[in-house]
């Protein structure tokens, strides 16, 4: 479980964070969820499916086709395709509820990232009058903004799913032990969609649903691509990791199963 820690005046002032060196920490991750503001730019470099969990759909990027594998990302931490998800260009911050306050945020750190100092020989979490530093303040309202995008999101599916859109995504892809069978995830119904009444169409396009319906379904052709980033998984990288956060976005033989996500 990660250890978050709330940042707080009197136990961050002389503390201070270091920006992370390369994307390592989302090695383990199959799928990442997205906000419906990036997904054009999403669809350039990857597939986008939805899950459901607890009868509750959302959307995400398809980052690996076996649980807990991210074929994004190289040996060396560097991510190999041309959009990173807005989710990790935040960390180690976190947006967390106060467990005294459920309705109240409170921005906190990944203490296991290994990114926090005790002394003040990086980036200062406070500046001169005791204020969020400039940086810190930033990535604070993109968690929020973020926030929101998730929270019309899950919006969106739920609409979705109420015009009943969502079917199966039957998925058999050829890796390097044979074929194997994609469980777990799920696309845009296309006949459904095109059977849809002039009233349930404008209803979606009132809501802003649309954009999430062509998306994904654009996006499915970039399950090849996915699979030939299997392929070649063990290649190491020729570009060299990046050292700077990524802030774009701040303005804005067997089967696979994704079930137990």
């Amino acid at each position: 479980m990660v250890s978050l820690q709330a940042i707080t005046k009197p136990d961050f002032t002389e503390k201070s964070w270091r920006r992370s060196p390369n994307y390592l920490f989302t090695a383990n991750d199959a799928v990442c969820p997205l906000i419906v503001q990036e997904m054009p730019k999403a669809i350039m470099g990857m597939p986008i499916a939805f899950l459901c969990v607890d009868e509750k759909y959302s959307v995400v990027a398809v980052l690996g086709l076996a649980p807990e594998t991210n074929y994004f990302i190289g040996k060396d931490g560097v991510w190999r395709g041309n959009y990173i998800p807005a989710l990790y260009r935040a960390y180690p911050f976190v947006l967390a509820k106060n467990e005294a306050e459920d309705e109240q945020l409170v921005l906190c750190i990944n203490e296991d990232s290994g990114l926090l100092n005790d002394d003040d020989s990086a980036e200062a979490f406070f500046d001169d009058e005791g204020e969020l530093s400039a940086t810190v303040k930033q990535l604070m309202e993109f968690l929020s903004a973020i926030r929101v995008g998730l929270q019309s999101a899950a919006r969106i599916c739920k609409l979705l799913n109420q015009h009943k859109l969502f079917k199966p995504w039957e998925l058999e892809i050829e890796l390097e032990d044979g074929k194997k069978r994609i469980e777990g995830l799920f696309s845009i119904d296309e006949a459904a969609l095109n059977e849809l009444s002039d009233e349930a169409f404008i209803e979606l396009r009132q809501s802003g649903a649309l954009i999430v319906v062509y998306c994904q379904l654009l996006s499915m052709q970039r399950i090849t691509e996915l699979a030939q980033f299997a392929q070649l998984k063990s290649k190491a990288d020729s570009q060299p990791p990046t050292n700077e956060l990524n802030l774009d976005g701040v303005n804005e033989g067997g089967n696979i199963s994704f079930h137990n996500l």
